[in-house]
């Protein structure tokens, strides 16, 4: 494993711990604002959790691409596979992630809403390959911030804030989620305005 692939996955299992541990953290859909100019986020929809003043980490989830598993893994393993891979961001690229559902799971990963997790080492995708919950979807890369990152970021207006739930992590067809998640937003923030 490259050592930059390791280092992401011990942060990763670092955060885990400290989001397990602590119990504080909160998960949110960050959604691009319009216009933003950073191509790795235009226009997308990040499933993201987050302690103040921690790291935060997450993936985005509307950005199918166009390989699967099976097609990439050509073997017994892998052949039921056949979903895309998602683009989940630019920090460890090469690294496999995955999102699932499960009532618990023991390995290593990140607690992003009950029963809603996101896998982060090898083991845990192994396991996961092995036997996969009924939900189940599979990323290329991460997004996170340093410390106070994604603070700066939302004092800037460069995210638009909506509550997180897993059903919309596991849509089929993302094409226009952020799209409607801009719309829905927008309405929230007019409701809270009132």
């Amino acid at each position: 494993m490259k050592r930059s692939c390791r280092a992401a996955f011990l942060a990763l299992l670092v955060l885990a711990t400290a989001a397990y541990a602590q119990g504080s953290s909160k998960t949110l859909f960050l959604i691009a604002r319009p216009g933003l100019p950073d191509p790795n986020f235009r226009e997308t929809v990040v499933l993201v959790t987050h302690e103040e003043g921690a790291e935060a980490t997450g993936v985005i989830v509307n950005r199918p691409t166009n390989r699967s598993l099976a097609e990439l893994l050509p073997s017994e393993r892998f052949k039921s596979f056949k979903e895309p891979i998602f683009f989940g961001g630019p920090v460890a690229p090469q690294g496999l992630f995955a999102v699932f559902q499960a009532e618990r799971f023991s390995g290593a990963a990140v607690a992003m809403l009950p029963g809603l997790y996101l896998a982060v080492a090898p083991e845990s995708l192994d396991a996961l390959l092995n036997k996969p919950p009924p939900k189940i979807r599979f990323f290329s890369g991460y997004s996170g911030w340093a410390p106070g990152q994604l603070r700066g970021e939302l004092d800037r207006g460069d995210w638009l804030l909506v509550d997180a739930d897993a059903d919309t992590v596991f849509l089929k067809d993302t094409s226009r989620l952020w799209q409607d998640m801009v719309r829905r937003a927008s309405a929230v923030r007019a409701d809270s305005g009132r």
